[in-house]
C-alpha cells in the first residue's frame, strides 16, 4: 500500500523509493467488505496509489485465509464487442492466474465454450471456485476501461454470479477499480435518458472508496525520507507551499519535488529547497502542462 516518491513513470532518481502508506488514505473499510463478502469500488486520480495499494492488499489476504488476486483489464480497452471483449477477459484472469502462482491455474476455463460469451465469465468463475480449498477475492484494476456491451456482459455476469452465491460457488469478494466511480461506467453504455431495465448490473458494489490526498503532515513525512537519504533539506515554508497549491495531490506533490531536486538543484544534495525554488518548479509545471 505504497507508493514511488518522485516516480511519474518510473524511477528517475537513483535510490528514490520514498513512500507514504495508502492504506491511511483508504480507510478500514476494505478489510471490513472483504470479511463480509461484498462487492465495491475504489477509484481515484492516476498517480494516487490505486495499484500499489492493491497489490499490497494482494500480498496481506493471499494465502492466509483468502486466495487474492490482483487482475489488471487494462488491455481490454476498446474491445466493445463481448464476442471478443468477454474471452479476453476470461484469458487475462487465466495469466494473472498463472503469473501469481495459483493452484490449477491451467484448469481455469480449460474446457471453455468461447462462443458462449454471455454466460463464459460467470461458468470459468464458478467451476475454478468450487475447485478452490479458500474463498477466492479479485481486485479488477482499470475496470473502467471496458465498454459497451463489454462492460454490461462482464457486470452482468459478476452480478449473476453475486447473487446466486449460497447455491453456487462464485468470487467471495470483488473490487472495480479505476479512475471513476461505478455510476459514472455508464457513460460508456448508454445515454442517460435510456434504460438497462430492473436488473441493472450497476448495483452490485455494497460501496464505493476513494483514496484522499496527501495531508500536510504526510506532504513534510515523504520529503523527509527524502533529506534522510541524501541529507537535502525542504524548508517548512517549502512544504507549506507545496500543500498550498496542491492540496496533498500526490502526482502534484511529486511532480514539484521531482521538478526541485532534478532540475532546479540538479541533484546537489547541499542545496536546501526552499519556497523560492517550489515557486519555480510549479510555474515550469504550469508553462509545460505537464499532466
Amino acid at each position: 500500500m505504497k507508493r514511488l516518491f518522485f516516480n511519474v513513470a518510473g524511477p528517475c532518481v537513483p535510490g528514490s523509493h520514498y513512500m507514504i502508506d495508502a492504506s491511511r488514505r483508504l480507510g478500514k473499510e476494505v478489510h471490513a467488505l472483504i470479511y463480509d463478502a461484498q462487492y465495491f469500488v475504489i477509484h481515484a486520480a492516476r498517480q494516487s496509489g490505486k495499484t500499489t495499494l492493491l497489490k499490497d492488499l494482494v500480498r496481506n489476504l493471499h494465502g492466509g485465509d483468502y486466495y487474492a488476486l490482483y487482475c489488471s483489464l487494462e488491455g481490454i480497452q476498446g474491445i466493445s464487442d463481448p464476442r471478443e471483449g468477454i474471452p479476453a477477459i476470461v484469458k487475462t484472469i487465466r495469466i494473472a492466474l498463472a503469473d501469481y502462482g495459483f493452484p490449477d491455474f491451467a484448469t481455469f476455463a480449460q474446457d471453455a465454450d468461447e462462443t458462449d460469451f454471455a454466460n463464459g465469465l460467470r461458468s470459468a468463475l464458478t467451476a475454478y471456485c468450487r475447485r478452490l480449498d479458500k474463498p477466492l477475492i479479485i481486485f479488477f484494476d482499470e475496470a473502467d476501461c471496458l465498454s459497451e456491451q463489454t462492460l454490461i456482459l462482464f457486470l452482468r455476469q459478476l452480478r449473476n454470479g453475486y447473487i446466486n452465491r449460497e447455491m453456487v460457488p462464485f468470487v467471495h469478494s470483488l473490487a472495480l477499480v479505476g479512475l471513476r466511480n461505478i455510476r459514472d461506467f455508464k457513460v460508456h453504455v448508454r445515454p442517460d435518458s435510456d434504460t438497462l431495465g430492473g436488473a441493472s448490473p450497476f448495483n452490485i458494489a455494497a460501496e464505493s472508496l476513494t483514496l484522499r490526498n496527501f495531508t500536510e503532515g504526510e506532504v513534510g513525512e515523504l520529503y523527509a525520507q527524502h533529506t534522510a537519504a541524501t541529507g537535502q533539506l525542504f524548508t517548512p515554508d517549502a512544504i507549506a507551499k507545496v500543500y498550498q497549491q496542491t492540496l496533498g495531490q500526490p502526482w502534484l506533490v511529486n511532480a514539484i519535488a521531482r521538478e526541485c531536486v532534478e532540475k532546479i538543484t540538479a541533484r546537489d544534495a547541499t542545496l536546501t529547497i526552499d519556497y523560492a525554488m517550489i515557486e519555480k518548479a510549479i510555474s515550469t509545471l504550469i508553462l509545460r502542462r505537464d499532466v
